[in-house]
């Protein structure tokens, strides 16, 4: 019984992700634009992944991100929660996908601010170059 089920779990679990491999790869930080609507300036910063951005009243918390592969149409879809704190009461206002190629599909429905996504990226983390390393003068 034991062989048997081990047998479903490499068929039906490992073999579909080792000959099936996803078209996207994991972003740790997404490129927004924003747009306030009142005093037409657009804002362009970058959010790593699990972190929060303030906006004008709006918070924006980016759950997750990914990017096609080069190989692929380029594409980047972001999984974000945007909160409006305009209020007394903070609600959240947009909970869902975004993505890059077409910011009207699934857009933050505000009277002031627009905000969509550019890209998604993969940055990896530089570790500090010792002192004895660098150059002396």
């Amino acid at each position: 019984m034991k062989f048997t089920y081990l047998i479903f779990v490499v068929i039906f679990v490992l073999l579909p992700k080792i000959a099936l491999p996803s078209q996207w790869i994991e972003g740790n930080k997404l490129v927004i634009q924003g747009l306030d609507k009142i005093t037409a300036r657009i804002q362009t910063f970058e959010v790593d992944v699990g972190k929060m951005h303030k906006f004008g009243v709006l918070d924006i918390f980016v759950e997750r991100c990914v990017f096609s592969k080069p190989i692929f149409k380029p594409e980047s879809l972001a999984f974000i929660k945007i909160k409006d704190n305009s209020d007394r009461l903070s609600e959240v206002k947009f909970r869902g996908w975004m993505f890059s190629s077409s910011p009207a599909l699934n857009a933050l429905e505000n009277p002031v601010y627009d905000v969509s996504i550019l890209a998604c990226k993969k940055v990896d983390k530089q570790l500090k170059k010792s002192s004895s390393v660098e150059g002396k003068e």
